[in-house]
């Protein structure tokens, strides 16, 4: 490992090691961090087992009922599902090594599991790469304590992050409260720093390792998938009993996932050549139209590690290099890289401000100050689609089939139920979370609050979007607004981009009054007027 790597280590608990006439027994704990090829916890565990002649297991937990608690959306657990029974061939072939699934409802039952699964197979030392949200820590917490009573060692690894937490920050040691000047801090380390990829070498001697668990566990590739299939089924039986969800085809909306979203390291790592080959030069303006496939399609695998973000950095670097050399810029990959500071820059912010797991907002004085809305119908409206603003209800419809929401999208119908229906942003970020495949806490907490004003950098309030002149630009043919509602497929592109002459034309007496499509159900000038003067309080 690189020195920075070692620094980013962070050991819970030290101890003496184990002195038997046995090979030291380790265990790999994956989380969001489903691949090999640079997995910082890996390829330490691994080294570390070289060094000490030791055995290697790994596990993976599958937590239904922690996953519902936290809204995880079914196309990302059938995702993760999909990608453990590639993982665990992938992990026996090319390092030996076997992955045991196990199905623990909470967390609190992993770290009963967890406990009882060193003691029965003298296991001395976990490692596992870091979370950042509240549970996640105080589950990690909790196992320390439990393993510290039989001198077991729990380390570890920062990975999510290109730099990890707390590494960028102010002349005063502050977490920056802006993104511009975090951005430039951060990609002037990156860019003269040693940004390293590991790769875990194979364990030698773990033929022979027999891990003693529960009965329900999963050890075979079969087994796994049995496992996971069953867990995604049960998933979504409990997902369609929900009343306020009713309105989602989830087996459409599984299909379009899988479809889109390959699963395993080797499916995120092609994508990532696809996307540096074909669009990254383009990345600049086509990221902002929602008809194209212009974004890197890569969030996806990001959230749930399948692959590396250091990995995404050094080629995009790579690309830069090759085009440019050390005497030129391009700002498509430019703006690219930019996003993967901000998708740091957000887990950096919960780092810091550990309380917006709990649903707190950054700019705390400000929420408390608005008067937000709780409108059940008003709210059904937009998350079905049926607000009559053809931008966001087809956004929202796009989501509801697919999983998936282009980024400037989230920003208009993030807008829209913010300020123009002043509906508690809290309601917003649940909705997405329950069904984005990429759905993560930081990043979707912090687009949120950055929509609704209260957060880290956020827009002003007096700057309001308005969706019909989003749609103008950046979907000017309409065809993602026509994709989503076909309704409207005989209506000029000129009236749906313009409010007057939709609400004209769907009226009474209008030319498209029989159309089974709502007339807006608020006028944007005066409800951007109302937000205003609701913010100015």
């Amino acid at each position: 490992m690189s020195k920075t790597a070692s620094k980013a280590a962070s050991k819970t608990h030290n101890n003496d090691k184990n002195t038997s006439a046995a090979s030291p027994h380790y265990l790999m704990w994956f989380r969001r961090d489903l691949r090999l090829h640079d997995n910082t916890a890996l390829t330490a565990l691994c080294e570390k087992a070289a060094t000490d002649n030791a055995q290697v297991s790994a596990v993976f937990f599958l937590t239904p009922k922690q996953w519902q608690a936290h809204d995880t959306s079914l196309a990302q657990v059938d995702h993760i599902a999909r990608t453990l029974p590639i993982l665990a061939k992938t992990l026996q072939d090319q390092l030996n090594i076997t992955l045991i699934v196990h199905s623990a409802p909470s967390f609190a039952d992993c770290v009963d599991v967890l406990t009882t699964l060193c003691q029965k197979n003298h296991i001395s030392c976990i490692m596992a790469n870091h979370e950042y949200e509240g549970n996640e820590i105080d589950r990690d917490e909790q196992l320390t304590k439990q393993l510290a009573k039989d001198d077991i060692e729990f380390v570890r690894w920062h990975d999510q992050c290109i730099l990890p937490p707390q590494s960028i920050t102010t002349n005063d040691d502050t977490m920056y409260q802006v993104f511009t000047p975090f951005y430039k801090k951060w990609r002037h380390t990156v860019d003269v720093g040693d940004i390293q990829l590991h790769d875990a070498p194979a364990v030698k001697d773990n033929d022979d390792i027999d891990v003693h668990l529960s009965k329900t566990s999963a050890h075979t590739v079969k087994e796994i998938e049995r496992l996971c299939k069953n867990t995604v089924k049960d998933y979504q039986k409990t997902l369609q009993d929900a009343e306020a969800l009713q309105h989602i085809d989830s087996v459409e909306q599984l299909k379009h996932a899988r479809d889109t979203y390959p699963a395993g390291e080797k499916a995120a790592c092609q994508q990532l050549e696809r996307f540096i080959a074909e669009d990254i030069n383009d990345y600049d303006v086509g990221r902002d139209v929602p008809s194209l496939h212009a974004t890197s399609q890569l969030s996806a695998y990001l959230t749930i590690g399948t692959i590396s973000p250091r990995l995404c950095y050094l080629q995009a670097h790579k690309a830069q290099e090759k085009l440019h050399g050390n005497d030129g810029d391009n700002e498509d990959i430019n703006r690219w890289v930019s996003e993967l500071s901000w998708r740091d820059f957000y887990r950096h912010v919960l780092v810091d401000k550990p309380e917006l797991i709990r649903h707190q907002a950054y700019k705390d004085d400000t929420d408390k100050r608005i008067n937000w809305s709780y409108g059940d119908e008003d709210f059904k409206a937009w998350c079905t689609g049926n607000t009559g603003v053809p931008l966001v209800d087809a956004a929202m419809r796009s989501l509801n089939t697919t999983g998936f929401m282009h980024n400037r999208l989230r920003m208009v119908t993030a807008m829209f139920l913010t300020k123009d229906l002043l509906i508690d942003w809290r309601w917003g970020e649940r909705y997405f979370m329950q069904q984005l495949i990429d759905g993560d806490f930081a990043s979707n907490n912090g687009g949120w609050q950055w929509s609704a004003s209260t957060g880290t950098d956020s827009a002003p309030y007096f700057r309001i979007m308005n969706p019909f002149s989003q749609g103008k630009t950046h979907d000017p043919d309409a065809i993602f607004i026509k994709t989503w509602l076909p309704e409207l497929k005989d209506v000029p592109n000129s009236t749906l981009h313009s409010e007057e002459k939709l609400r004209k034309a769907l009226g009474k007496g209008g030319k498209f009054a029989s159309l089974d499509y709502p007339l807006p159900m608020v006028e944007h000038k005066k409800a951007r007027e109302l937000a205003i003067a609701e913010f100015k309080k």
